[in-house]
C-alpha cells in the first residue's frame, strides 16, 4: 500500500482504504496477497504500463535490475520492507494542543501548524495542515477587522 500510496489515483486509493476497512469491520481481513491483486487491477484499469515507475504491484525489486525506468525520477523508489524497531514502523498519529488560543483577558498568541498539531511525517500532512491553519486564522483576523474586532 505504500507504493501504491505514490502511484495510483487519489479515486483508487480511496477505493482500497475503503475495502480494506470495511473488510477488518467483518472480521475478514485481507489477505496480501487479496490486496496485491486489487492493486494490480487498479494499475490495469490506469492503464500504468507494466514496465512503468508508476507500477508498484507484485513488484520484485533486483540489485541487477539494469536501466531504470524512464519516470522512475517521478517517484519514490518503491518500498521492500521495513526494518523492526525504526521509525517506519511507528504507528501513524496525530497529537494537537489543549488549547489553540491564548487565554485570559488581553491574549494575543494563536498555535498553528506543529505548534498547534502534529503528524507523523510519514502520514505527509504536516505542511498541509499548517498551510490550512494559516488560511483559517488569515480569514479569521480579516472577519474580525470587517466587524471592528480588537485584533
Amino acid at each position: 500500500m505504500i507504493n501504491a500510496a505514490f502511484r495510483l489515483p487519489e479515486l483508487s486509493l480511496k477505493y482500497l482504504y475503503n475495502r480494506i476497512i470495511e473488510a477488518q469491520a467483518i472480521g475478514q481481513p485481507l489477505t496480501l496477497d487479496e490486496v496485491q491483486q486489487e492493486i494490480k487491477w487498479r494499475e490495469d484499469s490506469h492503464s500504468i504500463d507494466t514496465n512503468s515507475a508508476y507500477r508498484s504491484a507484485m513488484v520484485t525489486v533486483r540489485e541487477d535490475s539494469g536501466v531504470p525506468a524512464v519516470d522512475s525520477e517521478l517517484v519514490p523508489p518503491h518500498v521492500v520492507s521495513l526494518q523492526p524497531g525504526t521509525v517506519a514502523t511507528f504507528p501513524l498519529k496525530f497529537n494537537h494542543t489543549e488549547a489553540y488560543i491564548g487565554e485570559g483577558q488581553g491574549s494575543r498568541t494563536v498555535l498553528v501548524g506543529d505548534a498547534a498539531h502534529t503528524v507523523h511525517p510519514l502520514a505527509g500532512q504536516g505542511l498541509n495542515m499548517g498551510l490550512a491553519d494559516v488560511e483559517c486564522l488569515a480569514r479569521c483576523i480579516e472577519r474580525a477587522l470587517e466587524q471592528g474586532g480588537d485584533v
